[in-house]
């Protein structure tokens, strides 16, 4: 025991870590050497090394970035991509409520993007997220 008290709310099934505590530990705790890279969590959707600097991986300047966000309380534009991610996935529908923090998302598209976005069949959406994405994986390749 590290005489650390441990906030109330800590047993709230809906906090999402703002009580001090780190939204995640994953990054802290361990990370997955697989095929394609490293990821910082099992939900992980890109690599932020290649499996051959695993020894380099853990104090990577991509990881201290997502440990950084995490112990501030907020998400990491990695974490905001990988979307298997159950905690992304309650703050999704936390934010879709109003509930949510709006300072971890950039703000929202106009309601003119949405509506012409959804005449295009999406696909300028498909295109956007494309590109973020692989901006994303430069980023932290």
């Amino acid at each position: 025991m590290t005489g650390r008290s441990v906030p109330a709310s800590i047993d709230d099934p809906e906090d999402l870590g703002f009580s001090g505590l780190p939204l995640c530990r994953e990054p802290w705790e361990s990370f997955y050497i697989l095929r394609r890279g490293i990821l910082p969590c099992c939900h992980g959707n890109f690599a932020i090394a290649p499996i051959t600097d695993w020894k380099k991986a853990w104090n990577s300047p991509a990881l201290k970035e997502i440990r950084d966000h995490l112990v501030r309380g907020k998400f990491s534009p990695y974490c905001l991509f990988s979307l298997s991610c159950p905690l992304v996935q309650r703050h999704l529908r936390q934010k879709k409520e109003g509930k949510g923090d709006e300072s971890v998302f950039p703000p929202p598209r106009s309601r003119f993007l949405r509506i012409l976005n959804r005449l295009l069949f999406r696909i300028p959406g498909k295109i956007y997220r494309a590109l973020q994405d692989r901006r994303m994986r430069r980023k932290y390749s």
